[in-house]
């Protein structure tokens, strides 16, 4: 019974355009499709990638049409990856028709450039541009590593 389930859940995200690029391919736990919601939920050490980019949380809730991803919901110890850039926040949310993953709660997004941190980060999968925004009274943090820092090349 397990199998079908991830088996229909795989074929679902296989089929049509899903985030308009690669397959995404969902790995957790446990799952529950409402298909009267079109909604899929993932909990326990979720795994998601699409081509170069790769999302793991403790709970997602996806949201489809027409066999393609609409919008996710990221909860619980939130961690992107993509290319060189890597993220973490206390929960995320993914728009398709903006590409824009937000990373929101003590958000971070760090590279080999250095590091940004605030209460949102917007970045978007397409482009790989990052936005950092202040929380209420907050502010934005952005640590740029020095040459003698370890790991600095010479």
């Amino acid at each position: 019974m397990k199998k079908m389930f991830m088996l229909m859940i795989v074929y679902f995200f296989m089929t049509g355009s899903v985030w308009a690029a690669g397959a995404v391919q969902i790995e957790s736990e446990q799952m529950t499709v409402n298909h009267l919601k079109s909604q899929a939920e993932f909990k326990g050490g979720v795994h998601l990638i699409r081509d170069d980019f790769e999302l793991r949380c403790d709970r997602l809730l996806a949201y489809y049409k027409n066999n393609t991803l609409q919008r996710a919901k990221a909860f619980g110890r939130v961690r992107m990856k993509q290319g060189g850039k890597r993220g973490a926040s206390e929960k995320a949310t993914f728009n398709q028709a903006t590409h824009m993953l937000t990373l929101i709660g003590k958000a971070s997004v760090e590279d080999k450039d250095g590091v940004v941190r605030g209460e949102k980060i917007q970045h978007n999968l397409e482009t790989k541009h990052t936005q950092v925004m202040k929380g209420a009274g907050g502010r934005v943090k952005f640590t740029i590593e020095g040459d003698d820092a370890p790991g600095a090349v010479q």
